[in-house]
């Protein structure tokens, strides 16, 4: 075995290298941080998807006497590339739920006048759930959600809709998908809408709010802001604490595993002094510290991604979908997390120790 190749210094140094192996691994937990913090954004993937799908309009205060809100409703329901469904302007409360870190978030909410309107939205936004149940005052969530709250079918709950409708509604159908909006349906003759949804066989996203806003134009009609862009600016102040606090662990780790590899690598300088004294080169030199560490990372990766992988998987199986949780075991904040500590302990390291051994001189010992 060639005894420039990193292999043959790991094969024949176990304790060393199992050392810095380990040290290593803990750039890894920065992946499984990233993961914990970024599955809060994982119980608002379907509410997100629903409000691309399907927007809401509203009367405004501005607009007294509601003729323009209802100048507006005509022209949504003439237009060939839209769908409309009223709804009560009363607000209805989002239930909050726990996400997996523990902490409690309050989600969004649709409202549905008749029975009618709620299975032609349902079919709309992809939902499953036997509505064949479904009443006035009743409540629909998904099974997720049910499990985090602690509900079944049948059970009721309070919502305070407005203090001048305290009313219990009771879950009277179940949703299959992973979502967290609470559907109610409180039937609502078409005289009292002062909100309406709309959505497109055609358009979703951007092309929807688009033609929307260039419908509305500048009359006293409000397009609810959308969900995707007050959820991104609540949870972007989070996600750059936790990077920031990344980066200070990963500048103490970095400290510690350069000093332990310090050690190790003073230890080896005459072995370098040798390589010099035989004609290497510095570059030489340098790669082959590289590659000893490199290789050592890319252990302690492989070792990292299995051990969170399966500690991912026992997590959800067995504490956190039981609880209508869940902890992604991919997600972007995770590998960026990762590659900053990563990229904070590995690049010192391998300038550090590939220059100073590429200058020993066998001659000095």
């Amino acid at each position: 075995m060639n005894p420039l190749s990193a292999i043959y210094y790991i094969k024949n140094n176990k304790g060393r290298a199992t050392l810095i192996i380990f040290m290593l691994f803990f750039t890894t937990l920065m992946f499984l941080a990233g993961n914990f913090i970024a599955s809060i954004d994982w119980y608002w993937e379907k509410n997100i998807e629903h409000n691309e799908k399907m927007a809401m309009v509203e009367a405004t205060p501005a607009d007294t006497d509601y003729v323009q809100f209802h100048q507006v409703v005509k022209e949504l329901e003439d237009d060939p590339k839209l769908h409309v469904l009223g709804r009560t302007g009363l607000g209805f409360p989002g239930l909050e739920w726990t996400s997996t870190i523990g902490i409690g978030m309050g989600g969004s909410s649709m409202v549905f006048s008749s029975k009618e309107d709620m299975e032609t939205a349902f079919k709309a936004l992809g939902l499953t759930a036997d509505l064949s149940n479904v009443k006035d005052y009743s409540m629909v969530v998904s099974k997720a959600f049910a499990r985090n709250k602690g509900l079944r079918l049948g059970d009721t709950a309070d919502a305070t809709v407005d203090k001048a409708l305290d009313t219990t509604y009771t879950i009277d159908a179940l949703i299959e998908e992973d979502t967290f909006t609470v559907f109610y349906l409180y039937e609502t003759k078409p005289e009292d809408y002062f909100r309406m949804y709309v959505y497109s066989d055609s358009m979703e996203g951007d092309a929807l709010y688009s033609y929307l806003t260039n419908l509305i134009g500048d009359r006293q009609v409000k397009l609810i802001s959308r969900m995707k862009t007050e959820v991104h600016n609540s949870l972007v102040p989070m996600h750059i604490i936790l990077i920031a606090g990344g980066f200070l662990l990963s500048v103490i780790l970095a400290v510690t595993v350069n000093s332990v590899v310090n050690g190790q690598y003073i230890k080896r300088t005459y072995e370098f002094g040798v390589y010099r004294a035989l004609g290497l080169s510095k570059g030489t030199v340098f790669r082959k510290c590289a590659s000893e560490l490199l290789l050592m990372d890319m252990i302690a990766i492989v070792i990292g991604a299995a051990v969170h992988f399966l500690l991912t998987f026992l997590l959800n199986e067995l504490l956190y979908i039981p609880k209508g949780q869940y902890l992604p075991y991919v997600s972007w904040l995770g590998l960026t997390c990762f590659l900053i500590s990563n990229l904070t302990v590995m690049v010192p390291m391998l300038i550090a120790k590939g220059v100073r051994m590429g200058r020993a001189d066998v001659t000095e010992f």
